[in-house]
């Protein structure tokens, strides 16, 4: 036994030194590689009808089969597009084996199951009946062991062969088309969608167990990965949170701002589970309590294919969770996952950067909410302003950190914030993004703050307790003034109330080994065009830049358009169903409109598709990722600090390899039947500098048709491609 434990020991501080090594200095987020799959670049109305080939006729369920086959098709093809899923990855190639593993005496099945890793942060993983099963990396990270998600396979696999999803999708129909009293409205109806769901999850439960134990795979460790969906909600890890992470030897911040007791994890397994897709986790427990004993534990492994390729798949995914969270604008949840990533790999500039970013971000947002010149975004752009969550709702350790940055004042803050990125910076001086954040963080501490360099003291707390509080510390400007002036003893008397309230404002010294860099001196001398403290003008500093997203002309020569958004709906039933056959073709009769158009205007057209891919196309795969990760946290951005958004210099590569900053994305949603409307929208971004330039929307009752919305692209299209005179 010691031996055994000795080998598992060496076997740890092994893994433990692979990871370090790895991630002992930076990370780059993953991508996806090598060849497209197949299914992915397959037409989704192509894909459909050989399907519904098979659907045998006369059946009751026919149709409603072939409503949900066409609707499938087309969700998965837009997932396979979305730029979430990774394949060729070293995720999805951990996954598979261990799915290899599990069905290893069930080859079958096996070839039936098609499962992908996605960039999502939530603690899920699904599945659909044509065999795709999808693992978030927020479950990956999340995970103790490989047999852990080896059961969760095993309950996805079970939904895929019980085809759980079309199942579903016909009782729903019933349920819509049911004739009931009216006392059985629209509540009974989604009751029982939650019951008929509930079923569902607790076959894939127990028939999920039942293949799981067919495998080596330890089976005690099933009531553990309950955990892991109770508890989900949390961090990965819960260290405790030290005040000293924002803290060095010149700034201190107050113990009142440090939480002294943290709420306790509240999670109770037992919820009210009566609006749930899911069953709560004592009745899952429940189902399969009986069934978790076997008299071969001690044999079973949780670790067949490797521990050490395991741990390594749950690092990536942690890392990849910490940009996942800035792109969500999860902005505390990036600052605690890499809190915790740094305590392992305290050298690592991305986490360094993560932190940066977030901080920067926060910091920014406190700004626009108190300028009143800022422009809110209607219609489909976000203008919602980011704001901490109430620490009251966070549970456990890292309530700290919530509580902490939310009671900072908005100059506290940017002065934490900034010491925080102006450090990293001088640790990795190579790093653009941590160059560009030190330098906007000084910007906002001067133009929105009103804080200068004479504001900071260039002494520590301890030097200046320790002067006698009736010496003046004479500086550059007024060394030359007289000992016994009115002026002078005006100046001690100010000094001695200063000392004495030495602990009340502490970010006066958070700079003062910065000051005695002539770099950062450098840099915020040039934030303040020269000025050392606040003129007694304001509009001397202060400069009201008109913006505005109406701007008649732009004089654009050439511009990348994306794939338009088409959706047809027509009402059935009293219900409103997407007719996509008819979608797609509009997308191709609106793209056909907006090159006719540009041609006319002589407008360069740079068509940036993803409908005619080849499997070989992986570069173009991962652009259109990137525009679409963009565009998701543009629009979640509102009208604010582009600079800091996720993929800003990648963007910045896409448009040096177009030759064009500017991004354009239209659409069309027509409905028809009991009504006619239509609504249009055309949007134009500088994907360099994240500016809106251009937002409108056109809505009509009239019928979609050819010559309505040529006029709506042609005078949008005008408008970016003429000049003001």
């Amino acid at each position: 036994m010691i031996k055994i434990k000795f080998s598992s020991t060496l076997l740890l501080i092994f893994i433990a030194n692979i990871l370090a090594a790895q991630f002992e200095n930076d990370y780059t987020p993953l991508k996806a590689s090598g060849n497209i799959p197949e299914a992915f670049v397959k037409k989704a109305k192509e894909t459909s009808e050989e399907e519904i080939k098979t659907i045998v006729y006369g059946t009751s369920d026919r149709i409603a089969k072939q409503q949900f086959t066409v609707a499938n098709n087309y969700f998965l093809r837009e997932l396979f597009m979305s730029g979430e899923i990774l394949f060729n990855d070293p995720l999805t190639i951990y996954v598979n084996k261990v799915a290899d593993e599990l069905l290893k005496n069930n080859k079958s099945v096996r070839d039936q199951i098609k499962i992908y890793v996605t960039k999502t942060a939530a603690v899920n993983a699904y599945a659909f009946d044509k065999g795709y099963i999808f693992v978030n990396v927020g479950l990956l990270a999340q995970l103790e062991n490989e047999a852990q998600l080896a059961f969760i396979l095993s309950h996805e696999i079970t939904h895929v062969l019980k085809k759980h999803s079309v199942n579903q999708y016909i009782k729903n129909i019933k349920l819509d088309n049911s004739i009931g009293n009216y006392e059985r409205g629209g509540e009974d109806k989604v009751l029982s969608r939650y019951k008929f769901s509930k079923e569902q999850e607790t076959e894939a439960d127990v028939e999920g167990l039942a293949m799981f134990k067919q495998s080596n795979y330890s089976v005690k460790t099933v009531n553990r990965a309950f955990d892991v969906m109770q508890y989900s909600y949390l961090p990965f890890e819960l260290p405790e949170f030290k005040k000293g992470f924002f803290e060095n030897e010149y700034l201190i911040l107050p113990d009142t701002l440090f939480l002294k007791k943290t709420s306790e994890i509240k999670a109770n397994e037992d919820y009210d589970d009566s609006k749930s897709t899911h069953p709560n986790i004592r009745k899952r427990r429940a189902s399969i309590d009986s069934e978790l004993k076997v008299p071969d534990e001690a044999s079973r492994k949780k670790y067949i294919v490797s521990e050490e390729e395991f741990k390594k798949v749950r690092e990536i995914a942690r890392f990849e969770l910490c940009k996942n969270y800035l792109v969500e604008r999860d902005y505390i949840n990036a600052i605690y996952a890499s809190y915790i990533l740094l305590e392992k790999y305290p050298n690592n500039t991305y986490l360094k950067r993560t932190i940066a970013q977030a901080l920067y971000n926060i910091s920014t947002n406190k700004t626009y909410r108190r300028n009143k010149s800022s422009i809110s975004i209607s219609g489909s752009i976000s203008s919602k302003t980011y704001s901490i969550p109430n620490y009251d709702k966070i549970e456990g350790a890292s309530q700290r950190i919530y509580y902490m940055l939310d009671n900072l004042k908005d100059d506290e803050f940017n002065v934490v914030a900034l010491s925080y990125v102006y450090n990293a910076h001088k640790q990795h001086p190579n790093d653009e993004s941590l160059s560009m954040f030190s330098d906007s963080l000084l910007s906002q501490l001067v133009n929105v703050n009103s804080l200068y360099l004479n504001d900071f003291s260039r002494y520590t707390k301890t030097e200046i307790k320790a002067m006698d509080t009736l010496k003046v510390v004479v500086s550059e400007e007024n060394k030359d003034e007289e000992e016994d002036s009115k002026y002078s003893k005006i100046k001690k008397e100010q000094q001695k109330i200063e000392i004495e309230n030495v602990d009340e404002n502490f970010i006066k010294y958070a700079f003062v080994n910065f000051l005695k860099d002539d770099d950062f001196v450098q840099r915020y001398t040039k934030a303040a065009k020269g000025l050392t403290q606040k003129p007694s003008d304001k509009t001397a500093t202060t400069q009201n830049k008109k913006n505005s997203y109406d701007e008649p002309l732009l004089g654009i020569d050439k511009v990348i358009f994306l794939d338009p958004f088409y959706q047809k709906v027509k009402y059935q039933n009293g219900s409103e169903l997407v007719d996509f056959y008819e979608s797609e073709e509009k997308e191709s009769f609106l793209s056909n409109i907006q090159k006719k158009c540009a041609d006319k205007l002589q407008l360069e057209f740079i068509s940036f598709s993803n409908k005619n891919y080849s499997t070989t196309d992986i570069d173009l795969y991962n652009e259109n990722a990137l525009i679409n990760e963009w565009l998701g946290e543009r629009f979640r951005h509102g009208n604010n600090n582009f600079e800091s958004m996720t993929c800003y210099n990648e963007m910045k590569s896409i448009s040096k390899k177009y030759g064009t900053p500017y991004i354009a994305w239209s659409g069309v949603y027509n409905s028809k039947g009991r009504r006619n409307q239509n609504t249009y929208f055309f949007i134009v971004f500088n994907i360099e500098s994240g500016e809106l330039l251009k937002f409108e929307t056109r809505y009509t009752k009239s019928k979609d048709n050819k010559d309505l919305i040529t006029s709506f692209v042609y005078n949008s299209l005008m408008h970016v491609k003429k000049k003001e005179k």
